[in-house]
């Protein structure tokens, strides 16, 4: 519980990773923030008005794991910070009460310019395999049921959709399009030539114990049908 509201944090009990406050908030607190460098791009979610706990959680967990500065939604109260399940950082969430505070927070961080940058289906978005995602950048979500209110779009700078192949579903869901999205953005903070996030890559995890073909044994060499030979 949170002893200051008396509010109950959720826990995501599919992955045992729970919802909790940081030590410590601000982008100082961030792993590795002492080495961000003036040509790095920091990334930023303002999220309105989700209803499902579940996308929440699986958005903030895409969050902490792509380098996202800041979390600001927008319309839900009681979600302070999203902790992993080592304790080892946080992503800051701040909650302001409309969507233009949102936007105005942003520009005020960043006076030197950031995008406002919408995650939504419209004639005039960019592909995401094509949009530049360069400079500072905020990407704006909608809710589950509505996507981008009228209000978001106005105060968006640009628009991405992510492209599909082979007509099988119309639109992933918000949780999952986050997910495209913000891995896009890492990838390109990351390429060559360009500044990074402002925090380091995590190293490849040491697992307790194998996964995938290295936590069972093989058989060996099989024929064309599958079957093991003998």
């Amino acid at each position: 519980a949170d002893a200051s509201r008396g509010e109950m944090l959720p826990v995501d009990t599919s992955v045992g990773i729970p919802l909790g406050r940081p030590t410590q908030t601000g982008l100082e607190s961030l792993p590795g923030a002492g080495i961000a460098q003036a040509s790095s791009t920091y990334c930023y979610l303002i999220l309105f008005n989700l209803n499902k706990k579940n996308n929440l959680a699986a958005v903030l967990r895409s969050a902490a794991a792509f380098g996202v500065r800041r979390v600001l939604l927008v319309g839900r109260h009681g979600f302070k910070s999203f902790c992993k399940k080592s304790g080892q950082g946080a992503v800051p969430i701040e909650h302001v009460e409309t969507i233009q505070e949102a936007v105005q927070l942003m520009r005020s961080t960043h006076p030197e310019g950031v995008s406002i940058c919408g995650v939504e289906i419209l004639p005039e978005a960019m592909s995401l395999h094509t949009a530049a995602l360069a400079g500072h950048t905020a990407f704006m979500l909608g809710n589950e049921r509505g996507g981008l209110s009228r209000e978001q779009i106005s105060l968006c700078d640009s628009f991405v959709y992510i492209p599909q192949f082979g007509a099988g579903v119309g639109s992933l869901n918000v949780a999952s399009a986050c997910s495209v999205v913000l891995y896009e953005f890492s990838v390109r903070a990351n390429s060559p030539g360009r500044g990074g996030l402002g925090v380091p890559e995590d190293p490849l995890p040491a697992m307790k114990r194998p996964h995938g073909a290295g936590s069972f044994a093989i058989a060996g060499p099989s024929d064309e049908s599958g079957c093991a030979l003998k």
